[in-house]
């Protein structure tokens, strides 16, 4: 371990320890984790043999005069999720820059899981000492890059019985009695994606919450990944809290650029649809509207630092590195406009500044993303900024022990 890793590390502990902070005012980034750089079956199946994420990342190309296409990873490093040194890489990485930890992703189909090796390779290896959660994803994968969004490749199902409950927890239990599993309240936490979509929901969370009393845990702590307001909030009744997934929730919601067809009776119409029927729709639009949807970075951070609590649910902020899909959607992408590391370092302080305001049991950040490439949204290091962004967070965190 290089002079400047340790250094870098043990301010990350005295942060977090006793800092000039008190220990309730810590505040603590946890990166959403993406998977999906790595082989497996499936996508050979589906995309062709030895896809990964990185195929559509690389195949990317600008789509105006200006445009930041393709992303390149720093010294073209175009990693294997599979292979633990990589893990330890990134790692070692996000703790020398003071991130918390990881936001895994989970891909869960009714016993069928999707992407697990890297989360699988960290639980195994409990010599790697980094906080992690889990996020289920539970959205039916189609062909959606390819704008045909009625061409399933496997359906999520979330069959409402013990039986299909329970095999799912004993995949989960080995993640939230991990000594490294995040928690609120003394409660490991486990995220849900589309909470909507889950039939019998409170009966599903109350039956986990009493297996794991049972398995010597205090009870679980539930986060809603909100992305847009729900039509119906009953799904959310036995739900702890919430963060807000940015930049979409921003960007959705009610206050934000009252104009947007987000707002209209018909969009909110549209959300209310059975989830088969929102896909039809997409695919239609994706055949017939071929054109790029731009958000102003500035406006969207700035919606993000106001303090917006939900009237019931604990409300964890959220932020956002930068946006730009265009590695996956080329003409139908979605560009946020005016990224920059300066921009993020200045938004993501005003954000941290906002902090002890919110009154929040632990002082969770959830940033969107650790390594979204695919999506223009990463901390790593890219051929454009080097180190930059991971410079910002650092600095941002770590203002207090150096008087600024």
């Amino acid at each position: 371990m290089n002079v400047e890793l340790k250094r870098n590390q043990a301010v990350v502990e005295h942060i977090r320890e006793t800092g000039n902070q008190s220990q309730e005012q810590v505040v603590k980034l946890i990166a959403m984790y993406f998977p999906q750089l790595h082989a497996i079956p499936e996508n050979d199946a589906w995309w062709g043999n030895g896809f990964t994420d990185w195929n559509n990342v690389r195949s990317a190309h600008p789509q105006y005069v200006g445009h930041n296409q393709p992303r390149v990873p720093l010294n073209k490093n175009y990693y294997d999720q599979s292979r633990l040194e990589t893990l330890r890489w990134q790692i070692d990485l996000a703790k020398q820059y003071g991130v918390y930890g990881f936001c895994h992703y989970h891909y869960w189909f009714d016993s069928k899981q999707l992407l697990e090796t890297p989360t699988n390779l960290i639980m195994k290896n409990r010599d790697i000492d980094f906080p992690f959660c889990l996020s289920w994803a539970n959205e039916t994968w189609s062909k959606r890059w390819d704008g045909r969004d009625h061409h399933i490749l496997i359906q999520q199902t979330h069959p409402p019985t013990r039986e299909s409950w329970k095999k799912h927890y004993e995949y989960l239990i080995k993640a939230w009695t991990d000594p490294r599993a995040i928690k609120v309240d003394g409660k490991p936490v486990f995220v849900i994606y589309r909470p909507q979509r889950i039939d019998k929901i409170d009966e599903m969370l109350a039956y986990w919450r009493e297996l794991a009393q049972k398995d010597g845990l205090s009870g679980l702590y539930f986060i809603f990944q909100k992305q847009y307001e729900l039509p119906n909030r009953n799904c959310l009744n036995s739900f702890d809290a919430l963060f807000q997934f940015q930049p979409f929730e921003a960007a959705y919601s009610p206050s934000f650029d009252k104009k947007s067809i987000r707002h209209s009776r018909l969009f909110r119409l549209v959300r209310s649809l059975p989830e088969r029927y929102q896909d039809m729709l997409r695919g239609l639009r994706a055949k017939f509207i071929k054109e790029l949807t731009f958000h102003d970075y500035d406006a969207t951070w700035q919606q993000i630092i106001e303090i917006r609590p939900d009237q019931k649910l604990t409300t964890f902020p959220g932020a956002y590195v930068d946006w730009d899909n265009a590695a996956r959607y080329k003409k139908r992408a979605t560009v946020y406009r005016g990224a920059s590391p300066e921009n993020f370092y200045k938004w993501f302080a005003k954000l941290v500044d906002t902090m002890p305001q919110r009154d929040l049991p632990e002082n969770l950040i959830f940033l969107n993303a650790w390594n979204e490439w695919s999506e223009g949204t990463y901390l790593e290091p890219d051929e454009r900024y080097g180190y930059q962004y991971l410079e910002a967070v650092k600095q941002v965190l770590t203002r207090n022990l150096d008087g600024k």
